[in-house]
């Protein structure tokens, strides 16, 4: 079962609520079912804190691993930060696998440059688990949505909502990500497949309104007139850098955040302003966190779990709006129920 988050001060409550309507057992119950429960360590390795889907993916996982403890499926939790530093980031997973957890979440800022350190991890007996941004590394299990399609799908709205022809500005993640590289790929896919639309600039964003703002806002002072704009995670930034520069505002694909939502359902009333937000919400944390939980106490899942966006149009964006603070995302929770049932073990 899947609920709707809009804030992470409701999370305890939803986990309670979740557990509760369903009459299932208990997260103890539910891990320990296929035998005896081994619980341990679990850390988390992440690559970058530097922006506010960052910082709630790892309030998120903080929330599940609170329960995680009081339930006793594991006896501690940690996480490292390493602000997108390769060689940080492999300093700190060879000392985290020096504390033999018993498994390691890991949002790598490469996803060749850790493969070495995350086999030493798997030759140690640790478990890997790699969301958000994957890694090649075969002996990790990891959970993402397929970036390339998503690009793909994304961009089609914005060109289709251009009457497929225009100019178009791109704005980039955190670089070098698997993420921002599959989505990349899947933008150019389709923007070769237009030859109508044009790529008129190219900005850094970090997923982070700030400095979104700031970098489309440079770019507009020459840019000609644009007809969309590919931003994902700081679609607000790019908004504002609109704003501020007095120029008309593009189709702009949406995130999922409180800002950008609430914006987007104001202008909806006033003008009719239409388009699409979806996302791979920072939850994923916490399904990365339960799939750990229950590799830890022996239970066995695919190597590729592919996790599935949180999707807003015109049709669910006042009720989301309405909910969502402005510096959260509207997302879904996950609970080790729901994990179970989205991804059973094997």
């Amino acid at each position: 079962m899947k609920l709707n988050k809009f804030s992470l001060i409701a999370v305890p409550a939803l986990l309670v609520t979740a557990l509760s309507l369903s009459g299932c057992s208990s997260a103890t119950d539910t891990a320990a079912d296929a035998g005896a429960k081994t619980p341990g360590a679990i850390v988390l390795s992440n690559s970058f804190i530097g922006n506010a889907w960052r910082q709630t993916m790892v309030d998120d996982v903080n929330a599940s691993a609170e329960e995680a403890k009081a339930s006793g499926d594991i006896v501690d939790f940690s996480v490292v930060n390493s602000n997108n530093d390769v060689a940080e980031q492999i300093s700190q997973m060879q000392a985290l696998i020096l504390k033999k957890p018993k498994v390691i979440l890991i949002l790598a800022a490469s996803p060749t440059a850790l493969n070495g350190v995350i086999q030493t991890a798997c030759d140690a007996g640790i478990k890997v688990v790699a969301f958000d941004a994957s890694v090649t590394a075969d002996c990790a299990y990891k959970m993402a949505p397929d970036w390339v399609a998503f690009g793909e799908e994304t961009m089609n709205v914005v060109v289709k909502r251009m009457g497929g022809k225009g100019n178009v500005i791109l704005v980039h993640g955190v670089d070098g990500t698997d993420v921002d590289l599959g989505m990349s790929q899947g933008w150019n896919n389709v923007i070769k497949a237009n030859p109508g639309v044009k790529v008129v600039g190219e900005v850094a964003g970090n997923w982070d309104d700030a400095t979104t703002q700031t970098n489309v806002g440079g770019l507009l002072a020459t840019a000609p007139k644009v007809d969309g704009v590919m931003a994902y995670v700081s679609a607000y930034g790019a908004i504002q850098a609109f704003v501020a520069a007095k120029r008309p505002l593009p189709v702009v694909y949406g995130s999922n955040q409180g800002t950008f939502l609430k914006w987007w359902s104001e202008q909806k009333a006033a003008n009719g302003y239409d388009t699409e937000s979806a996302m791979e919400g920072p939850a994923i944390s916490q399904a990365a966190f339960w799939i750990g939980v229950n590799l830890a106490n022996g239970k066995e899942f695919p190597k590729k779990l592919v996790y599935p966006t949180f999707r807003i149009t015109n049709d669910n964006l006042d009720e989301l709006a309405a909910s969502t603070p402005a510096d959260a995302f509207a997302d879904q929770v996950w609970t080790q129920e729901s994990v179970l049932a989205q991804w059973p073990a094997n």
